[in-house]
């Protein structure tokens, strides 16, 4: 399952929809606006998307990487608009029958998402600093 929202991200219940008899893992991957040393004093994170497009990439993704061996079920839900620090922006979760391909096969789904979905961030600051 692919989906892009604007809603908050449940992600308890995406988790118990990758449960399945032949799993022997549930990787799941949350992403979320940080506040670091490095980053300044960030308030949110704005996403926004060329959704159409957005959502035929993630499919993509999501097909390539249940074509994996081991890999039983792939969602990918990344949410859109303004996310404040401490929500979830990102969650993508893998069903495998090994942890070992779930690790990999989940770091392989991230930076795909990162490199190929039409998505794009603008980083607030407070005090309306952008960046």
């Amino acid at each position: 399952m692919v989906k892009l929202t604007k809603g908050k991200i449940n992600e308890s219940e995406l988790t118990e929809l990758l449960r399945n008899e032949e799993g022997g893992s549930i990787v799941v991957f949350l992403g979320e606006p940080r506040k670091g040393f490095e980053d300044g004093d960030v308030s949110s994170i704005e996403y926004t998307a060329y959704e159409e497009m957005a959502i035929q990439e993630l499919k993509k993704i999501e097909e390539e990487a249940l074509k994996r061996d081991g890999i039983l079920d792939v969602i990918i839900v990344h949410r859109l608009g303004d996310i404040p620090l401490k929500e979830t922006s990102l969650y993508v979760g893998v069903s495998s029958r090994h942890r070992e391909e779930g690790f990999e096969i989940t770091k392989w789904i991230i930076e795909e998402v990162k490199k190929s979905v039409p998505i794009w961030k603008e980083i607030k600051y407070e005090g309306n600093r952008n960046s």
